[in-house]
């Protein structure tokens, strides 16, 4: 056992802390940085979306006293029977908040802690990839010092601060979307001068993104529609895929790739799947009514929309979620990336190949692979993680709306969630319409297109 937990802390420790012993295989310090603060955030998100289990919230009140103490801490008229009546949210939003609070409160320190850090000669890049001990005991004490913090104006601050770092998340996430679509295109084009079969391939993958479209707004007519009403769903269905046509045909217009000769269809297909794909998560998390007409047809099967077979949509909806969340938060922080976001094409990719070190170390060393260069922009990285648990935050307790949370297994079934979706439809339609005119309304600046 002791060896047990020994690997273990190799395997998330420092570079010092691999000599203790070769149980992990050898590896990157960049990466083992990296991949210990994801699992802080995973253990995070898993955390939090505990807290918002009835079960999890009868077994704490079952604690003798502590009902009564939770009773007097908050104040007002709030009892223990209220407490355990579902009033006072203490468990559910009001807990996700603290735990999410704790966990920007970490990143936002090493945002500030870790500004123009360039290699790992900079002493503070020791405290980026190891004193785990010290870091993991700061953070565990800003989450029990969070609990102490009286309700009222603390939920309203992290309402607000939630969403608008959650809308800050989901606007680069959309960027990194757009930029994935145009990547795509123009690495196939650049293949395709020299071999004609990479357009067929640029054609096939185009046919089968709008087959699945197509596809798509013939299930949403059957699925989320009623011939008698329904017509907010109606309005997002056809405004929606109105906005994948305009894209679509814009994208083939001859001035727009005059300006930008490698613009497309395989960038407007990608960008139309994802905006379909967007409508299907924001139509399907429309709660039940249980109104004689409802526009979801799942929900008018049963009573109960939330019961049986929603535990396992809502364990894939959370993995689900926190993958993305973590593919967004690690591929914006790498040195390309953010250098398409200040607007400088000309930078290089990550900085592998200065690294000071070699793939043949000895197993169970973490070697140092930075001394010329970060691999990634450490700042950013953390920015990038505390936008992450602000948006995890926001999206289990229902964005504006967290006192109409109602537990784990309805966590998105709100409006508030299908507005936010389909706003995110919106904003990415016009982040990628803005980048086929931008050559065009500003003809002196480079964006990088060659022809």
């Amino acid at each position: 056992m002791g060896c047990g937990i020994s690997c273990l802390v190799c395997c998330i420790g420092s570079a010092a802390c691999s000599l203790c012993c070769s149980c992990c295989p050898s590896s990157r310090s960049s990466v083992m940085g990296r991949a210990t603060y994801v699992l802080v955030l995973l253990i995070g998100c898993i955390l939090s979306a505990v807290l918002l289990s009835p079960v999890v919230e009868d077994a704490f009140l079952k604690i003798p006293g502590l009902c009564d103490k939770i009773a007097d801490w908050v104040g007002g008229d709030e009892t223990c029977d209220s407490i355990r009546n579902g009033t006072t949210d203490f468990f559910s939003y009001f807990g996700v908040y603290r735990i999410c609070f704790s966990l920007a409160s970490f990143y936002f320190v090493l945002v500030l802690l870790m500004i123009n850090v360039k290699s790992s000669k900079d002493c503070r890049s020791g405290v980026q990839n190891g004193f785990w001990l010290f870091k993991l005991l700061f953070l565990i004490g800003v989450l029990v010092a969070s609990f102490f913090i009286p309700p009222g104006p603390f939920g309203k601050a992290m309402t607000g601060i939630g969403m608008a770092g959650g809308f800050l998340f989901i606007l680069i996430q959309l960027l990194l979307l757009v930029d994935f679509a145009h990547s795509w295109a123009e690495s196939w084009v650049s293949k395709a001068e020299d071999n004609k079969a990479w357009y067929y391939m640029m054609l096939t993958a185009s046919f089968l993104c709008y087959a699945v479209v197509l596809a798509a707004l013939v299930l949403f007519a059957v699925f989320f529609t009623d011939g008698e009403g329904c017509s907010l769903n109606k309005f997002f269905i056809g405004f929606n895929f109105s906005l994948c046509v305009i894209i679509s045909v814009l994208a083939i217009i001859p001035k727009i790739q005059e300006a930008n000769p490698r613009s497309g269809i395989l960038q407007s297909a990608v960008v139309s799947l994802y905006v379909m794909y967007l409508t299907w998560s924001a139509l399907s998390d429309e709660p039940y009514t249980g109104d004689d007409v409802n526009c979801f047809i799942n929900s008018t099967t049963t009573s109960d929309p939330f019961g049986g077979s929603q535990i396992g949509s809502t364990v894939f909806g959370l993995v689900l979620m926190f993958v993305l969340v973590i593919y967004s938060s690690v591929r914006m922080s790498t040195n390309s990336q953010l250098d398409k976001l200040s607007f400088n094409p000309s930078s290089k990719e990550d900085a592998q190949a200065s690294s000071g070190g070699s793939d043949d170390a000895e197993g169970g060393k973490v070697w140092d692979d930075e001394t010329d260069t970060v691999a990634y922009n450490y700042s950013f990285f953390h920015f990038m993680f505390m936008l992450a648990s602000l948006y995890i935050m926001v999206t289990l307790t229902s964005w504006y709306s967290p006192q109409k949370q109602s537990g784990i297994l309805s966590y998105s079934k709100n409006m508030a969630s299908v507005w936010v979706k389909m706003s995110s439809t919106w904003i990415c339609v016009l982040i990628y319409v803005w980048t086929l005119v931008a050559p065009i309304v500003l003809p002196d600046r480079d964006f990088g297109y060659t022809s």
